[in-house]
C-alpha cells in the first residue's frame, strides 16, 4: 500500500534506472478501449476545459492507520516519560543530590525518547508538516502533465502526454495491489515515477482501466467528450481539511460493513479521523508554480467547469445522481 511513499519503513520508487523487461510493453493504450466506460474513481479534484486535477495514491493513506499507531505509540511513552520524570526522578532528586539526578535523567530520556524521536523520523515526518495533498495535473491546452512533489524550485515533475510512459503498477509488497502509474523517460530509462489517483486490488483492474480512459478522454477528445451523461458532471472528492472530509474518508476507507456498527467502534473511527485531520491541519496547501499557474486559466464562461463540493460525497445526496453513480458502478460487476 505504501509502494512509492518514503514512509514507515517503505522506500520511495527506484528512478535512475534501465526500463525493467516486464514493464517494456505494458503501456497502457492511447485508443478507445472497449467495454470500458469513463470514471474519475473519486480521485478527481479539479475539471474545466484547461485542466484536470487528480489526487495521488498517498492521500489515501494520509493520517490512517500507519499514523494513528505512530502517534499512540509516541504518546505512550511520552505519558511514561514524564509520569517517571515527576514520580520518580525529581523526588528521588531530593534525597541522592544533584549526581544521581543526572544520571537517571539521562538514563530514562534515552530509554523513552530514543524510540520517539526513532518513530518520528521513520514515518510521522513524511505524513505531518508536509502538504495536504499531491496533485497531478492534466493540461488541456499545453498538452502537459505535472506532478507536484513539494513548493518552489524544482518541486514539479513535468512531462508532455504524448511522452508519458501511463500503465498499471504493482505494489512493492503487497504484490496484489494495482495503480495508474506513469514513467517519465529518458530514452530508456527511467528518470520519475508517479501515480495518479486512488490504488485498487488485483481483482479490480477494470477500475484502474476506467479511470485512465477517463483521463484519454479528456486529453484526446475534449472535456465535453468524457461523460456524455450531464449527471456525471461533477467533481466528487473535496481536498479540504475539514472534520467532515476526514470522518467522510475514513467511513470510506474501513468499508461498508464496519460502517454499519460504527456507533460501536467510534474509537476507531475517533482516532483515525482525529489524526487525518491534525495531519492535514499541520501541513501546507500545494502551491503550484507561477508558470504552471499562467498556463491554466479557466475562462469565465467555461461550460465544462464541474462543480466542486464543500465535501466528499455531498452531490450524491441528490437522488438522482446517486441513482447514476450506482448505475455507473455496475460496470465493475461483470
Amino acid at each position: 500500500m505504501y509502494t512509492g511513499w518514503k514512509a514507515f519503513g517503505h522506500k520511495g520508487y527506484e528512478i535512475d534506472r534501465k526500463l525493467r523487461f516486464d514493464e517494456r510493453y505494458v503501456e497502457l493504450e492511447r485508443e478507445y478501449q472497449p467495454g470500458i466506460e469513463p470514471d474519475e474513481m473519486a480521485s478527481l479534484i479539479h475539471f474545466n476545459s484547461t485542466y484536470a486535477d487528480f489526487i495521488d495514491r498517498r492521500y489515501r493513506l494520509r493520517g490512517m492507520v500507519a499514523t494513528a499507531v505512530y502517534l499512540l505509540v509516541v504518546g505512550i511513552l511520552l505519558y511514561f516519560y514524564v509520569f517517571i520524570l515527576f514520580k520518580i526522578v525529581i523526588p528521588e532528586y531530593i534525597n541522592v543530590g544533584i549526581r544521581s539526578f543526572i544520571i537517571d535523567f539521562v538514563f530514562f530520556s534515552v530509554l523513552f525518547l530514543l524510540p520517539v524521536v526513532f518513530a518520528w523520523w521513520l514515518g510521522l515526518r513524511h505524513d505531518f508538516f508536509t502538504y495536504t495533498h499531491y496533485p497531478i495535473r492534466f493540461n488541456r491546452k499545453t498538452r502537459m502533465v505535472h506532478a507536484f512533489q513539494h513548493n518552489g524550485p524544482g518541486g514539479v515533475v513535468s512531462v508532455p502526454w504524448e511522452q508519458a510512459f501511463f500503465f498499471i503498477g504493482e505494489g512493492a509488497h503487497q504484490k496484489y495491489i494495482r495503480d495508474l502509474r506513469c514513467h517519465v523517460l529518458d530514452g530508456d530509462t527511467v528518470k520519475e515515477t508517479f501515480v495518479v489517483g486512488h490504488y485498487f486490488d488485483d481483482t479490480q483492474i477494470k477500475r484502474i482501466k476506467a479511470l485512465w480512459e477517463f483521463i484519454r478522454r479528456y486529453m484526446d477528445e475534449g472535456a465535453d467528450k468524457v461523460m456524455s451523461n450531464p449527471l456525471d458532471h461533477y467533481v466528487d472528492t473535496s481536498v479540504d481539511e475539514t472534520w467532515t472530509n476526514c470522518y467522510v474518508h475514513v467511513a470510506a476507507s474501513l468499508g461498508p460493513t464496519l460502517y454499519s456498527i460504527r456507533y460501536l467502534l467510534f474509537p476507531v473511527y475517533g482516532m483515525l479521523t482525529l489524526t487525518r485531520w491534525l495531519v492535514f491541519k499541520s501541513s501546507k496547501v500545494p502551491e503550484w508554480p507561477p508558470e504552471i499557474e499562467a498556463e491554466s486559466v479557466i475562462e469565465p464562461d467555461d461550460p465544462n467547469r464541474w462543480p466542486e463540493p464543500k465535501f466528499s460525497g455531498e452531490f450524491v445526496n441528490d437522488p438522482e445522481r446517486d441513482a447514476r453513480l450506482l448505475e455507473r458502478m455496475k460496470q465493475f460487476d461483470k
